[in-house]
């Protein structure tokens, strides 16, 4: 279950941000999972002074390549992050309304009549992997919408960190503005889940 949504994060994610959250999820999650049977990561030659000397086994070489690949994406993720942070600073103090629900609910087509935008929006779960903003006027009143990833049930912890900059933008939103599919048969789980995240 946990593998299959990183397949669909991975397969959606856009933006920069989205991107490498996916990435530092799917190695985290790869991790503990690691055996003798991962070929596709390089072998690196251990030489004098050099780490992965003839006594290392691959396996221990492997965990240590993907420790370095999570290292090296939480710093790119904090340089992304700042910039995200700066972005939302200069948003100025417009109110923001932050659409949540459960995944496939319908918040990206809703985010699309209300924005008249091209905010793609698909009858898929996680459509929308990344956030989007845009500027919203309703009868005059200027405001930031917010289209936020779907949540589900059981979030896989690894994809926690995929869910970050959706969670920022659901703190800082003045409204929350919760989308329920009532045709769904468990809409009332969706609910909870929902006001549980």
């Amino acid at each position: 279950r946990s593998l299959l949504i990183l397949q669909i994060f991975m397969a959606r994610a856009k933006t920069a941000q989205a991107k490498t959250q996916v990435e530092l999820a799917h190695y985290q999650y790869m991790l503990p999972r690691l055996t003798r049977m991962w070929t596709h990561l390089s072998r690196q030659k251990g030489g004098i002074g050099m780490r992965g000397g003839a006594g290392e086994k691959e396996l221990e070489t492997d965990r240590r390549l993907v420790r370095d690949k999570i290292a090296l994406l939480r710093k790119q993720l904090v340089k992304i992050e700042k910039q995200s942070t700066l972005r939302r600073k200069n948003r100025g103090r417009k109110v923001r309304v932050a659409l949540v629900g459960y995944t496939n609910v319908g918040k990206s087509t809703l985010m699309r009549l209300l924005t008249k935008a091209d905010v793609f929006a698909e009858d898929k779960l996680f459509a929308t992997v990344d956030s989007t903003v845009r500027k919203v006027f309703w009868e005059g009143i200027p405001f930031l919408m917010t289209d936020t990833v779907g949540f589900i049930r059981k979030l896989p912890t690894t994809l926690v960190e995929s869910f970050k900059s959706t969670l920022v933008e659901i703190v800082e939103a003045d409204v929350l503005l919760h989308v329920v599919d009532v045709s769904h048969p468990t809409f009332e789980e969706h609910i909870k889940v929902v006001k549980e995240t």
